[in-house]
C-alpha cells in the first residue's frame, strides 16, 4: 500500500508540473509582441496552439491516471480494513491464550481466552506491563528475557510463572514472535501464545 501511495504522490506531482506548463504557455499565447509582423504572429500563435493542445492532452491523461490510482488506493484501503477486522476477530475468538505486547512487555491487547486465564478485563490490562502478572522477585529476570527474545526475533517454550489477582499462580509456557507494527514506537510488537503447564504453583521440570 505504501508503494501505491508513493506512486499516487508522484502522479500528483507530475499533474502539477503539466498544469504549470499549461499556464505558462497560456500566458505566452496571451502576450503579444508589437514588433512582430502579421506573418510572425500567425506562426507563433500556430506553434503555441499546438503546444497548448499537446499539454491539454497530457493533462487529461495524467488526470485519468490519477483518478484510476486514487480509486485503486481507496479499494485497497477498504480491503485492508476488512482484513484487519477479520484478523482481530480471529485473534479475539481463538481458543488459545493470545497476548500482544510492545517489546518492553506493555500489554497492547489480550484475547478472551487470555483474559479468562488472567482473571481480568481488557480495560484492566491494556497498557499495563506484563510484569504485573509476574512474581516481584522474578520481574527483573523477565525484563532481561524480553531483550533476549527481541534480539533472537522470538522464542519457543519460554517458561515463567503467572500470578492472578483473584486466583492461584500457575506456570505457563509461551511461544513468542516478533512482529512488525507501525503503531508502536519501536516499530515492533510481541505476539504471545501461552499455555498452562502446571497449576500447582510448583516449578515444572524442564
Amino acid at each position: 500500500m505504501n508503494q501505491k501511495i508513493i506512486e499516487r504522490d508522484d502522479l500528483i506531482g507530475s499533474f502539477a508540473q503539466h498544469r504549470q506548463v499549461l499556464l505558462k504557455h497560456t500566458a505566452d499565447a496571451l502576450r503579444i509582441d508589437p514588433a512582430m509582423t502579421p506573418a510572425e504572429r500567425e506562426e507563433r500563435e500556430a506553434k503555441l496552439s499546438a503546444i497548448l493542445v499537446s499539454s491539454l492532452e497530457q493533462l487529461k491523461v495524467a488526470e485519468e491516471e490519477l483518478i484510476e490510482r486514487t480509486t485503486a488506493l481507496a479499494n485497497l484501503r477498504d480491503e485492508l480494513a476488512e482484513r484487519l477486522v477479520t484478523e482481530h476477530q480471529l485473534f479475539d475468538l481463538a481458543p488459545v491464550c493470545l497476548l500482544s505486547t510492545d517489546i518492553y512487555g506493555n500489554i497492547i491487547e489480550a484475547n478472551r481466552a487470555c483474559l479468562q486465564l488472567l482473571r481480568s478485563e481488557q480495560a484492566a490490562v491494556a497498557r499495563e506491563p506484563l510484569t504485573r502478572f509476574i512474581p516481584a522477585d522474578e520481574r527483573r529476570g523477565f525484563r532481561e528475557s524480553l531483550a533476549r527474545i527481541v534480539a533472537a526475533e522470538g522464542v519457543r517454550d519460554y517458561r515463567f510463572m503467572l500470578i492472578r489477582p483473584t486466583d492461584s499462580p500457575l506456570w505457563v509456557s509461551a511461544t513468542v514472535r516478533v512482529i512488525d507494527c507501525a503503531s508502536t514506537a519501536s516499530g515492533q510488537r510481541l505476539l504471545w501464545s501461552i499455555r498452562v503447564i502446571d497449576e500447582s504453583g510448583q516449578r515444572p521440570e524442564a
